[in-house]
Parts: structure tokens; C-alpha cells; sequence
């Protein structure tokens, strides 16, 4: 290139630095941007290693921080029960409960069997005792010269999961690399404590993820099954059970009913404990706001300590109300019972984690909220309960899992369009699904009204298995960072609904329609007293007896 002046040569290197500029401003939005993804996909991977870990932090996002902040406006009285009731709540439903069985389990009596396995460290449950008893058993009789890795590679090939619309065999993946790589890791992890241990079995874990893209919805030998990670912590952890068992010449029969009969002894007694806390919490927190504020009532008038806000009742107002507050409590079980979409079972009250089950959860969040129902002082109170209860309940238990997944459907879809496919490309796959709902088969010369309802009842069931059969994708389980992206993004809709709906705009609602409420009996009370002075007055100027009448 030819410069013909100092001046052209001045005005290019502005030019080159503009473009340089432009260049690592691209650049450094670009990375800013990946680096945005990559701690929001790695905070995302956290929250699904666990149910409650996802609900925990939900709800202390969306529901208790904002609620305190909300309820500050009215006072701090107010704020200070609201936060103490909603960490409270957090804390009995979700955290709490592992700790109370742990703690059991420590202190319930076993036998000979049971102390020389260390059953305490277990969280197997049943179902998972049955089926791994099975599959040792089966690697013992088959003369193997390593039955634990004979055991290992039998119970990882009895195992089908699911990716999108496809259930992917674990045994069809045994030629590769990878697969004989997992199943050394997960055989020296059933020996392996403490760090080593967990190292082994995430290692296998991915490395079985990555073949199959299926972790979160599995079957074993054809029945429902955990996800990856409790299998592989149970598979070893029973291995090394059976394998001590065997060596000291216990039946593995004997030691299976055993260990299953502890579970269900330690899981209920634990349920029992903290159903009985759960139902206390309520009545202890007021009688801290009580101390706190040396005042009687509900703190969620603006007028809570000044002067008396409580709200007198003759006795037949008092059982109605008292019909009120059970009837909402009965309402509050009955929503719980409907979330679960299946019979209760012994399986269901069973521990499997230090984190209790979403079913077992919602039992135990059931009982909190119940018991805030009962202790209801006023009707307004009794009012905000019941709203602020059965729609936290209703967010965090399957509300916000049909937002992400209505997300999910709809990202699915769009892919689909024209434009949809150009921006993500064709194969995004978000949910998995574990069934579909066959289109009818309409007979040739049907009315136009037989097939309008034959298509509507499709439409319902359709509905119906969507809300029952299908789960948002793991973040292990998607097929590029793109679609992890998009998976996030489902993620984040989950919890902004539960921002906006439950943390905002409910509290407000409630709070609003009690100080209408207020405002609207003290201009029936003030309308009252006139009244009565009216009269007063009227009688004291000794009027006309037939005035006297009329008014």
C-alpha cells in the first residue's frame, strides 16, 4: 500500500486503532458475556444435585427475603415475624428433616447385623436394598473371580434412562471406553472413604452421563429408579454392606429385612418428630413477636403495638371462625395430596438423602402452613394465610416447574419455525418425556361434533401427561452450551415468576385488602359512634316525643 502523505498515514492508523477498538469491544462483550453463562450454568448444576437445594434457594429468593422487605412497610413487627416465619418454615421443611433421621438412626437400637455394617451411614432405601440385594446376589452364584466388579457391571447394565423421547440402555454402551472406565471408578469407590470416594463416583458418573445424555430419569430392570448420583452412592454403599455381610457369613436375606426395617423405623419416627415441630413453629414465633412487642393480636396492622388490634368475638362468632381455619387447614392437605399425583406409599415416607424427598417435603410444608392456618388470631389473618400459603405451596411445589417447563415447550417449538430454526438450530431438545399420548382414531364419516370432542379430550390428556411425564433436561444431559443456555434461561423464568407472583405482588395483595379492611370498620365504627352521639344529643334537648320516635 502506497501512503502519499504524512497525513494520509496518520488518518489510517486512526482508522486501524477504530477498528481496533471496535474489535476488542466485540471481543470483550463476547467474553463477558460467556463468562455470565458459564457462572450461571455452574450455579444452575449446583441447584439440580438436589430437589430441596433447588427449592432452598427459590425460596428464600423469591419468597422470604422479599416478603420481610414488603412486610417492613407495615412495620417491624411485621417484618421481623414474616422473616423469622419464612426462614423458619425453609429450615423445618427442607433442611431440618435429614438431620432429625440422621440423629435417629444414631440412637434407635440394632442388632448384631446392623452395628458391625455401620447401617447408620446408609441412605438406601427399599427399594434400592431390593433390587442391589438382587444383583449381588446374582454376581456371587456367577463364580466370578471379582464379584464386585461383576456386581457393579450387572447392576450399570440393568439401568435405562432417558433422553428427550428415547430410553437409552446402559448395557448397549458397554463396548465403549468410557463405559468400562465408570465401571473401574464405581469398583474401586464400593472400598474407597471419604474424598476419594466422591471423586471416583462423580468421575463415573460423567463419565456415563456423557454416553448416555441420561441421568435424571432412569429405570432399573424396567422399574422406576433415582437419579444417577443416589444409585451410584447406594450401589457402592450396599456393595461394601453385602460384600461384610457375606464375609462373616450373614444371610443376605436377613441382612436386607433388617436394614429395610431400620429405614422405615428411622424415616417415620424422623417424619414424626418434625411433623410435630413443624405444627409448634408458628405458635412459638408469635409468642416471640408478642414478648418482642409486648402487644396481643396479629402483627399486620400498622396500628400493632400502639393500640389494641385484636378482634373481639362472641362465642358464635368464634366457632364459625374456628370452622373457617379447619377448613382451611383440610384445604391446605388436600392441595398437598393433589401435587403428588400418586397413591401414598411406605416407599414414599422412606429417606433417601440427607435432603427429604419432594413428596416428603410436601407433607411437612403441608403441616407448617396448616398449622398457620390454625393459629390464625382474626379473620384478616386467617385471609393472608390461606392466600400466601397455598400459593407458596402451589409455586414451589409444581407452579414454577410448569413455568420452566412451559419455557422449555416453547423455546422446543419455536426451534421448530422457520426463523426459530436459523437463530438455534433443529435439534434443541429441552424435556424429557417419559410417555406420549396417542392421537385418536377419528371413524371415517364422524360428525363434526365427535370430532371436536374426540380432539378436546386429546388436547386434555395431552395436557395432562405434560404436567405428569415431563422434566426439564439436566444441565449434564443437554447436547451443547447453546442449549444449556436455552436450558437456563427456563431456569431463570422459574424463579422470576416466583419473584414476582410470590414475593411481590402476593404480599402486597394481601396486605392492601387487610388495610382496606381496617380502613373500611373504622369508618363503620367512627359512622356508628356519630350516630350514638346524634342520639345522645337528640334526647338531652327534649324533643317532641313523635321526632323522638322517628329517629
Amino acid at each position: 500500500m502506497k501512503i502519499s502523505s504524512p497525513a494520509g498515514y496518520k488518518n489510517l492508523n486512526v482508522q486501524q486503532n477504530k477498528n481496533n477498538v471496535k474489535s476488542n469491544s466485540k471481543n470483550f462483550k463476547g467474553a463477558f458475556a460467556d463468562s455470565a453463562f458459564n457462572v450461571i450454568d455452574k450455579a444452575f448444576s449446583i441447584l439440580d444435585k438436589n430437589a430441596m437445594i433447588q427449592v432452598s434457594f427459590v425460596d428464600t429468593v423469591s419468597t422470604n427475603i422479599p416478603r420481610t422487605l414488603v412486610d417492613l412497610k407495615t412495620g417491624l413487627a411485621a417484618a421481623f415475624e414474616t422473616c423469622r416465619r419464612e426462614f423458619s418454615g425453609l429450615f423445618v421443611n427442607c433442611l431440618m428433616p435429614g438431620l432429625v433421621v440422621k440423629s435417629v438412626a444414631k440412637i434407635l437400637p440394632k442388632n448384631n447385623i446392623l452395628k458391625q455394617t455401620n447401617a447408620v451411614n446408609s441412605w438406601a432405601n427399599g427399594s434400592a436394598i431390593d433390587k442391589m440385594q438382587e444383583v449381588y446376589t446374582q454376581a456371587k452364584n456367577s463364580g466370578a473371580a471379582d464379584v464386585t466388579k461383576e456386581y457393579v457391571k450387572n447392576a450399570l447394565n440393568s439401568l435405562e434412562g432417558l433422553d428427550g423421547k428415547t430410553w437409552v440402555r446402559y448395557a448397549d454402551k458397554a463396548a465403549e471406553p468410557l463405559y468400562g472406565e465408570a465401571i473401574d471408578n464405581i469398583t474401586q469407590a464400593v472400598s474407597a472413604k471419604g474424598k476419594n470416594k466422591k471423586l471416583l463416583l462423580a468421575e463415573a458418573k460423567n463419565k456415563l452421563v456423557q454416553l448416555t445424555k441420561a441421568e435424571n430419569v432412569l429405570k432399573f430392570n424396567g422399574s422406576p429408579q433415582s437419579n444417577l448420583e443416589e444409585t451410584l452412592r447406594d450401589m457402592t454403599d450396599l456393595g461394601a454392606k453385602f460384600s461384610k455381610a457375606a464375609e462373616q457369613g450373614i444371610s443376605l436375606d436377613e441382612y436386607s429385612k433388617s436394614l429395610k426395617g431400620f429405614v422405615n423405623k428411622k424415616s417415620i419416627i424422623g417424619l414424626i418428630i418434625v411433623g410435630l415441630i413443624a405444627v409448634s413453629v408458628q405458635t412459638i414465633n408469635r409468642a416471640i413477636t408478642r414478648k418482642q412487642f409486648k402487644a396481643e393480636g396479629a402483627p399486620i396492622y400498622k396500628e400493632f403495638g400502639k393500640k389494641d388490634t385484636t378482634q373481639k368475638m362472641n362465642e358464635r362468632e368464634k366457632k364459625k371462625f374456628k370452622a373457617k381455619k379447619a377448613a382451611s387447614a383440610a384445604g391446605m392437605y388436600g392441595l398437598a395430596a393433589l401435587s403428588m399425583m400418586k397413591k401414598p406409599s411406605i416407599g414414599m415416607f422412606q429417606f433417601s438423602n440427607i435432603f427429604p424427598t419432594m413428596d416428603q417435603c410436601r407433607w411437612i410444608a403441608a403441616s407448617t402452613f396448616a398449622s398457620r392456618m390454625l393459629g390464625a388470631e382474626d379473620e384478616n389473618e386467617l385471609r393472608e394465610t390461606t392466600v400466601r400459603d397455598i400459593a407458596s405451596f402451589s409455586g414451589l411445589y409444581f407452579l414454577g416447574d410448569y413455568v420452566k417447563k412451559g419455557a422449555a415447550s416453547a423455546i422446543e417449538a419455536f426451534s421448530k419455525t422457520k426463523k426459530g430454526s436459523k437463530l438455534l438450530g433443529n435439534n434443541v431438545v429441552l424435556l424429557n418425556r417419559r410417555k406420549e399420548v396417542a392421537k385418536p382414531v377419528i371413524k371415517a364419516g364422524a360428525s363434526m361434533l365427535e370430532k371436536t370432542k374426540e380432539n378436546a379430550i386429546y388436547r386434555i390428556k395431552q395436557f395432562g401427561n405434560w404436567i405428569k411425564n415431563t422434566d426439564l433436561k439436566t444441565s449434564g444431559e443437554v447436547s451443547s452450551i447453546k442449549i444449556r443456555n436455552l436450558r437456563n434461561i427456563c431456569r431463570i423464568a422459574d424463579i422470576a415468576f416466583s419473584i414476582v407472583m410470590l414475593g411481590v405482588l402476593l404480599p402486597k395483595y394481601n396486605r392492601s385488602v387487610t388495610e382496606k379492611k381496617v380502613a373500611a370498620a373504622k369508618k363503620e365504627e367512627e359512622m356508628k359512634q356519630r350516630s350514638i352521639t346524634f342520639l345522645n344529643d337528640v334526647q338531652k334537648k327534649n324533643m317532641p316525643e313523635v321526632f323522638k320516635d322517628i329517629v
